[in-house]
Parts: C-alpha cells; structure tokens; sequence
C-alpha cells in the first residue's frame, strides 16, 4: 500500500506542480503559498476526523509537530518563490536534491544502512540532476 500512496503523491505533486507555473501568471507567489495552505486545511481535517475520528493530537508531540510543519510552510513558500524566477523544470528538478538531505540525515541520526548503493544512487542523483538542468 506504501508503493500505491508514492504513486499517488508522484502524480498529484507532479500535476500541481506544472499547474503552479500557471498560475503564477496571475498569482504571486505568497497568494499561491497562502491558497496552498488552505488546501492542506481542506484536506488535512477530513483526513484526520477519518482516520482517528478526533482531532486529539499527543501534547507532548506539538512542539515537534508545529516545528515540522512550519519548515514545511516555508520550504513551500521557497519553493513557489523558485518557480516564479526558474523555468518550472529546472526548479523542479533542482526540488528533488532534498532527498539527499533525507539520506544523510537518516543515516546520521536514525542509523539507518549507507551503502554502496546509496552512495552510488547520490551520486546518479547528483549528476543527473546537472545534466537535466544544464543549458544547451
């Protein structure tokens, strides 16, 4: 189910995305960031009245919580911001390097395997986001 939920993000970020470009032509950026957060609103209840039919979130998990979500609002803010000034490839393309953040981050502090593979992967990850955004 894990491989089902990606996909769905991968074509729902993927599809918004583009329509993003769009719509930045007669939105500003902080329009679009701030219409973005009332979509997650519109979401984000429904999905947790659903899911746990209350809105009772662990006290002590807030601060962790509202920390998270507020780099998430202000990664998104950049990341608007950056598709107003970049052609909508090269930003997005540029976007995805945050996995590797996630890759050191998870291998420092969770422990979690560091590989050949994964080395190798960052490193395709590397180049080939080089080479998508090189200009010809």
């Amino acid at each position: 189910m894990g491989y089902l939920f990606i996909v769905g993000y991968i074509l729902i970020v993927g599809v918004a995305s583009f329509l993003m470009k769009v719509s930045l032509k007669s939105l500003t950026p902080y329009q679009l960031n701030f219409l973005m957060g009332i979509g997650m609103l519109i979401t984000g209840i429904p999905a947790l009245l659903i899911a746990q039919r209350s809105f009772k979130i662990p006290t002590k998990e807030l601060p962790l919580g509202l920390l998270i979500g507020t780099m998430m609002a202000v990664g998104s803010l950049f990341y608007v911001l950056a598709f107003n000034k970049l052609e909508a490839s090269v930003a997005a393309i540029l976007a995805t390097l945050y996995v590797a953040v996630i890759v050191l981050l998870s291998w420092i502090f969770l422990k979690e395997s560091f590989d050949l593979v994964k080395v190798v992967g960052l490193i395709l990850a590397f180049v080939g986001t080089a080479l998508l955004t090189l200009r010809a």
